[in-house]
């Protein structure tokens, strides 16, 4: 793949630039580099100790890279950020696939049961007409209070994944 000035000038800017600029830039680049994350991701697939991992993990693990490079990349270190964005796409999968080893859990049954809490939550909230307790979704999802507590962590920290993620189609 051949550096594309147009996308370095993009992240170039992408630090001044406003939230809807921002987003844009993500966006522009995320489709730019799509292939690069797919041919990143093909070398790297089944290679989990375990089995877990599959292709859309790799996918996943590495458009976080890719956006953690738009938002971490620095020109006056004078690296391109074709190159930039290589590394950091190929060291998200690489770290994504050590976390599936050690989990011993792929990102899609973390994704399952993200949206099992995410529903659960919503039907209790239309049952009760409020938000419902911790302990009252422990008992609709059957896991314990400390499990509920963690999903309600990770949905706090990282937003709606449908938003997060990019695929290309």
């Amino acid at each position: 793949m051949e550096e594309n000035p147009d996308i370095e000038e993009l992240v170039r800017r992408y630090s001044t630039s406003t939230e809807e600029e921002k987003r844009y830039i993500e966006n522009t680049v995320i489709e730019a580099y799509t292939p690069l994350v797919h041919k990143i991701a093909n070398k790297y697939r089944n290679a989990s100790r375990n089995g877990a991992s599959d292709l859309q993990d790799r996918i996943q693990d590495g458009y976080e890279g890719l956006l953690q490079a738009v938002r971490s990349y620095n020109p006056d270190l004078e690296v391109k950020f074709l190159t930039y964005a290589f590394f950091c796409v190929r060291q998200s999968i690489f770290l994504g696939m050590r976390d599936i080893n050690t989990a011993g859990k792929s990102k899609a049954y973390t994704y399952s049961k993200l949206q099992k809490y995410k529903k659960a939550k919503a039907e209790l909230q239309n049952q009760l007409g409020r938000f419902p307790s911790v302990s009252e979704i422990s008992r609709k999802t059957g896991w314990e209070i400390n499990t509920v507590l963690s999903y309600e962590h990770q949905i706090q920290t990282i937003g709606d994944l449908n938003e997060l993620f990019f695929f290309a189609s």
